[in-house]
C-alpha cells in the first residue's frame, strides 16, 4: 500500500481500469482441509464441515493478514466505521484492534463521529473503547481500514468522513460485492487490498470474532473487550432472532462463555433512553400516514445524541398489527433522514418484491438521492434507511441549535416527505398492481 504522504500527488488519478478489480479478494479459497485444520480443534469437526463457507472466507482473511505482517508491523492503522458508531461496528472494531497489535501494528485508533444510541455511549464508556475523530484524528499514514460498512467514505452512513483513496482491510456483512465495486470505481478509489464484503452472517462481529479465533487474541480481550464484541452479534442480529446463521450463535456462545463478561453483556442490554425520545414517539404517531399496510411516521427535529430513535421508532411501526412497512422520516444536522423496516410475511406471493416496492418509494420521494441500504433477512425483513443531505430546498429550516422536535417548518417538512411517499405507493399501484398486492 503507498504510504498516506503521496496520496495528495495521486488525488486526481483515474481509478483502474474496468476490466481491473478494485476490491482485492482472494482468487483462491482454502481448501476444507485447510479450513478444518485450522478451526476444526476450536469449532469442531461437524461445525466446521457444516458452515465450510463462511469459515473459508474467515480463513483466507487469516492468511491474507498474516502475510501481511510486514506491511503492518510498525505502521499505524485507522479503523473506520459508520459515521454514528453501532455495537456491531464497534464490536468490529475492537477485535481487528487487537489483531493488527498482533501483527505488529504500533498505534491503532477506531474512527467514529458520534454516538446517537444511550446503549452506543454505554458500551463505550463501560469497556474502555477510545474513539477518535474521523477527519481530525486519523493517523495521516495509517493503514486504513473499514468494518461493518463499505467503502468509499463520504457516502451514505459515512457521508461527514473525508474520503480515502486506498483501503487496506475491509470487512463488511451487509452490501453486495458488485455494488461496492462500482462505487469504489465512481469514486476514485484505487485498491481495497483485502476486502470481505458481503459476507453471509448477520452481523461483522461474528466474522471477526471467528478471525481472531484464529489469531488467538480472544483472551487477550478481556471481559469488556469481548463484551463489545458479544453485544455487536446480539444488537445486529435483533437478540440473536433475525438474520442470526450458526457462526453468530457459536461465536456469541464463545464470546460470552465467562461469568466476568456475561455480566457486562447482561448490564449493556438493560440501558435507558432519555425522556425526549418518547416526545419524539409522541409526535410521530400524532402526525403518522397510514396507507394499507404501510406506516409512515413524520418526526420532526432529531438531535444528533438522539439520532437513533429514528430507526426504534420505524422498528415500533412495524410492531403495529397488520404492517408490512414501517418507515420514520425526520430531520438531522446531516439531513433529512429515513429509516425503513419492513416484512414481506403478510405479502401472499412474490415476497422478495418489498424491496423493489422501497427502492420505487424513496427514489420517487428523494430523486436521485443516494444511500438506501437494505439487508434481506429471512423471512425477508428488511432494514435499511437514506440520509439527504440538507440543499437548497431545505435552507431555511432552522437546524443548527434547534431545540423544539416539533418545529412547524420542519414537521410541515417531513409531513411533505410522508406524502410523497403515499404518492409514490399510490402511483406504483396504477404502474405495477401486481407489486403492492397486500399493501393496499
Amino acid at each position: 500500500m503507498k504510504p498516506a504522504h503521496h496520496e495528495k500527488h495521486d488525488r486526481h488519478e483515474k481509478p483502474r481500469r474496468n476490466g481491473t478489480a478494485i476490491l482485492q479478494r482472494a482468487t483462491r479459497v482454502p481448501g476444507p482441509q485447510a479450513v478444518a485444520m485450522r478451526f476444526g480443534r476450536t469449532l469442531g469437526k461437524r461445525f466446521t464441515r457444516n458452515n465450510l463457507a463462511i469459515l473459508q472466507q474467515t480463513h483466507a482473511a487469516f492468511l491474507a493478514l498474516r502475510r501481511s505482517a510486514k506491511a503492518i508491523r510498525g505502521r499505524g492503522a485507522n479503523i473506520f466505521t459508520q459515521w454514528v458508531g453501532d455495537p456491531d461496528a464497534l464490536g468490529s472494531a475492537v477485535v481487528l484492534d487487537a489483531i493488527l497489535r498482533e501483527l505488529g501494528a504500533k498505534e491503532v485508533r477506531i474512527l467514529t463521529g458520534k454516538l446517537g444510541h444511550p446503549q452506543n455511549r454505554n458500551l463505550v464508556a463501560r469497556c474502555g473503547i477510545r474513539l477518535y475523530d474521523p477527519n481530525e484524528e486519523r493517523l495521516p499514514r495509517g493503514l486504513n481500514c473499514m468494518v461493518d460498512t463499505s467503502p468509499p467514505l463520504g457516502r451514505a452512513n459515512t457521508g461527514p468522513v473525508q474520503p480515502v483513496s486506498e483501503y487496506f482491510f475491509v470487512a463488511d456483512h451487509h452490501a453486495d460485492p458488485e455494488e461496492v465495486e462500482e462505487d469504489v470505481r465512481r469514486a476514485g478509489v484505487r485498491r481495497v487490498k483485502h476486502a470481505f464484503v458481503g459476507l453471509p452472517v448477520g452481523s461483522t462481529s461474528a466474522f471477526m470474532t471467528a478471525l481472531g479465533l484464529a489469531f488467538g487474541v480472544l483472551e487477550g480481550l478481556g471481559a469488556a473487550g469481548r463484551a463489545a464484541a458479544a453485544l455487536g452479534i446480539y444488537t445486529d442480529t435483533s437478540a440473536l432472532l433475525h438474520g442470526a446463521t450458526p457462526l453468530d450463535f457459536r461465536m456469541f456462545e464463545k464470546l460470552t462463555r465467562d461469568e466476568d463478561t456475561q455480566e457486562i453483556v447482561d448490564e449493556l442490554r438493560d440501558y435507558r433512553v432519555p425522556p425526549q425520545w418518547f416526545d419524539y414517539r409522541a409526535s410521530a404517531f400524532r402526525n403518522l400516514e397510514v396507507t394499507g399496510a404501510v406506516r409512515i411516521a413524520p418526526v420532526g427535529y432529531v438531535r444528533d445524541d438522539h439520532r437513533d430513535v429514528i430507526a426504534e421508532i420505524a422498528n415500533e411501526l412495524l410492531r403495529v398489527e397488520g404492517t408490512s412497512i414501517g418507515i420514520s422520516v425526520a430531520v438531522t444536522d446531516m439531513g433529512t433522514e429515513v429509516s425503513v423496516r419492513a416484512d414481506s410475511r403478510l405479502l401472499a406471493q412474490d415476497r422478495e418484491r418489498i424491496v423493489r416496492v422501497i427502492d420505487h418509494l424513496l427514489e420517487y420521494a428523494f430523486p436521485g438521492g443516494s444511500g438506501f441500504k437494505y439487508e434481506k433477512r429471512p423471512p425477508h425483513r428488511v432494514e435499511g434507511g437514506a440520509c439527504v443531505p440538507h440543499g437548497e430546498a431545505e435552507s431555511k429550516l432552522p437546524r443548527r441549535g434547534l431545540r423544539d422536535h416539533d418545529d412547524p417548518l420542519v414537521l410541515e417538512h417531513c409531513s411533505a416527505v410522508a406524502r410523497a411517499i403515499v404518492a409514490a405507493l399510490q402511483d406504483l399501484s396504477y404502474v405495477r398492481p401486481e407489486d403492492v398486492v397486500g399493501l393496499l
